[in-house]
């Protein structure tokens, strides 16, 4: 049971954990599923920014106090699910691509949410910079990632 803020946070803060740690291995699928090269790149690219918001999340577990004790997300089990159902009903692999950018913006939009409901909990508990401040660097990627995803998507 969730009695404060600071429970909320730790329990969203292991969610958003295991949502990166996820995506770490899910990338390298996306990489290689991708049959346009700009979006190739992305998914790259957006792996080895995962790891970087993984290690950035890491101390903030310190900081609080806290162990980053995995929650799973069934938000992301069920985009990767209707990806996968989606995926394996294609015939024309180039329509696969759209299916792997809109898995992308429910991703980053995913962790958007979560990293506003973090900063918004940091905020009334009165949290200091070092656990912050990952947090907005990690919320700007990912409002990068979304809008690099969306330009794809135009494609």
């Amino acid at each position: 049971m969730i009695e404060n803020d600071r429970e909320l946070f730790v329990r969203e803060l292991r969610e958003l954990y295991q949502i990166e740690r996820e995506l770490e291995g899910l990338q390298s699928e996306l990489t290689e599923a991708a049959t346009d090269e700009a979006l190739e790149e992305f998914f790259m690219a957006h792996g080895e920014r995962t790891s970087e918001q993984l290690g950035r999340l890491e101390p903030i577990f310190d900081a609080i106090e806290a162990e980053p004790a995995p929650i799973q997300s069934p938000v992301l089990e069920g985009l990767r699910t209707d990806r996968e159902d989606v995926v394996g009903d294609l015939r024309d692999p180039v329509l696969g691509d759209l299916v792997e950018t809109e898995l992308g913006r429910g991703i980053e939009r995913l962790e958007i949410t979560k990293l506003e409901t973090l900063l918004a909990l940091a905020d009334r508990i009165g949290y200091p910079s070092e656990v912050t401040d990952p947090l907005e660097r990690t919320r700007a990627e990912a409002e990068t990632g979304l809008e690099r995803v969306r330009e794809l998507t135009a494609v």
